[in-house]
């Protein structure tokens, strides 16, 4: 569209910094001539006083010269040879005929190329109040300031991660909150990793581990995940590889597979389970920073850097490092409904514990009534995994029988989740405790629903107002249905 119907422009400004126009003005007959070098004389008169042109070539004149001036042309050097065609621009959408479209207009009219196969359109950063960040407003901060506070790789990530494809940004210092996070989350990992495995001696190779579950399932995520983010960074959705990577190594590998691994880790009797652990943490670990390198360059360049002491890697640095293959071998669909199965089950079974208000150290007895045999035998096969993450200390499965009282419970695949309360809270005071929860959602609800119902405030206030009172009606509702349920739950 832009190539379309192009037309001359001015390429003259009245600015202090430029390339002087070779424009040269004879002092005795005003004739112009334009020239490389300042003309011996006039070719009208002869006379040799002149005055070269005061004004400068517009910026783009110069900028789109850029794809093949700054590679030795007009002489054909390997360089040119190389790299013109480019790959890939990234560039703002406002300088798409400024810029974009004038580099191909110059290739093509002096290297018959054209200069680039991909331009990639970011988006602008904009300040809180939309505004576009600029010096003059005075509403950009300076990335030098904000590594200060949180880091490079923290800034970075968090940019990537909140920039859509092609859309623009919104900044204010919470953004930075993610990135800054995340960064500790991996390192405070990459530390605990590095001290416990050095105290275990030796290393299997792969076809020496002893694998469960867990291993199996976190090895058929990573190899998910790097075909994911390999077609993410390919087809440039970086903030989508940032989200994908993120999840893995934050939720995945640090909150499930580091906690149910401890046990292992720390137990001596069980070498073969140890050893296997041990070169599962620092493999999974090693691939994650080359996956997240692009995105975090300099604590995964650190991190792998000091895992190449205990993992055999023959590389000299991960910028240089091959990029992760996806085995498609190690990917088990069955694996992962297995693990998500198990996970599930031991989110519902924290929520309840949290609903009483049960303390993370107390064990706990819990009850299931299976939906299947299916259920029934995975619960049994991984009860060790609800005792690591749970501190369930009794798991009972039983088909068709009858709902314990007192007892809370929840729904995962169609199977009844049972925590059984006598013993562990004082019924009495939680009762009371839940009541006056009750009467203050009740009298918080009743009151929203009055104002709802008031036709002078429907037509007065503003939409985001009427909204809010809506949400809050729903959040309140919520709390009452959930309150009466538990209550019941304890008589």
């Amino acid at each position: 569209h832009w190539m379309n119907n192009i037309r001359d422009w001015c390429i003259s400004r009245q600015i202090w910094w430029g390339h002087r126009i070779p424009a040269y003005y004879c002092l005795a007959c005003d004739e112009m001539i334009v020239a490389i070098e300042k003309p011996e004389k006039c070719t009208k008169c002869d006379s040799k006083e002149f005055r070269q042109d005061e004004d400068v070539l517009d910026t783009w004149f110069s900028s789109w010269l850029w794809p093949f001036s700054t590679m030795g042309w007009p002489d054909k050097t390997e360089d040119l040879e190389y790299f013109l065609p480019t790959d890939l621009l990234i560039t703002a959408p406002e300088i798409i005929y400024l810029w974009v479209a004038r580099m191909i207009m110059s290739t093509l009219e002096f290297c018959d190329k054209i200069p680039f196969r991909t331009v990639l359109l970011h988006g602008t950063v904009r300040d809180e109040i939309g505004r576009k960040m600029s010096k003059s407003l005075g509403n950009s901060p300076d990335p030098l300031d904000l590594i200060k506070q949180v880091g490079a790789d923290a800034l970075r990530f968090s940019m990537v991660f909140n920039a859509p494809k092609g859309a623009d940004i919104y900044y204010s210092d919470a953004v930075l909150e993610n990135g800054r996070n995340f960064c500790n989350k991996i390192w405070n990992a990459y530390r605990y990793i590095m001290s416990n495995i050095s105290k275990i001696a030796g290393l299997p190779s792969q076809d020496e581990l002893k694998m469960e579950l867990a291993d199996r399932w976190i090895y058929s995520r990573l190899n998910e995940v790097i075909q994911e983010a390999t077609d993410y960074y390919e087809n440039l959705r970086f903030n989508d590889a940032a989200q994908t990577l993120q999840d893995f190594i934050w939720k995945e590998f640090c909150s499930w597979y580091l906690e149910i691994t401890k046990e292992r880790m720390y137990n001596n009797d069980d070498q073969e389970s140890q050893l296997t652990v041990k070169y599962i943490l620092l493999d999974v670990l090693q691939q994650s920073m080359r996956l997240l390198h692009p995105l975090m360059p300099f604590i995964s360049e650190e991190i792998w850097q000091n895992l190449k002491v205990h993992f055999p890697m023959d590389e000299e640095a991960i910028i240089v490092a091959k990029f992760p293959q996806t085995n498609p071998e190690m990917i088990n669909r069955q694996i992962d409904e297995d693990m998500t199965f198990i996970q599930e089950s031991i989110i519902a079974i924290r929520n309840l514990r949290k609903q009483v208000n049960i303390p993370p150290g107390t064990e706990i007895q819990i009850i299931i009534h299976p939906e299947n045999e299916q259920q029934s035998t995975k619960l049994n096969e991984y009860r060790s995994y609800f005792q690591k993450l749970a501190k369930v200390s009794e798991l009972s499965t039983e088909f068709n029988k009858t709902r314990p009282k007192p007892a809370i419970a929840a729904v995962v695949s169609g199977m009844e989740i049972f925590l059984p309360l006598t013993g562990l809270i004082d019924l009495e005071k939680e009762k009371e405790r839940l009541q006056k929860q009750l009467q203050k959602a009740e009298i918080e609800l009743e009151k929203t629903r009055k104002k709802l119902a008031n036709t002078e405030f429907l037509n007065n206030a503003k939409p985001e107002i009427i909204a809010r009172e809506r949400s809050k009606e729903q959040e309140f509702l919520q709390i009452t249905v959930k309150t009466k349920s538990l209550l019941n739950d304890l008589t």
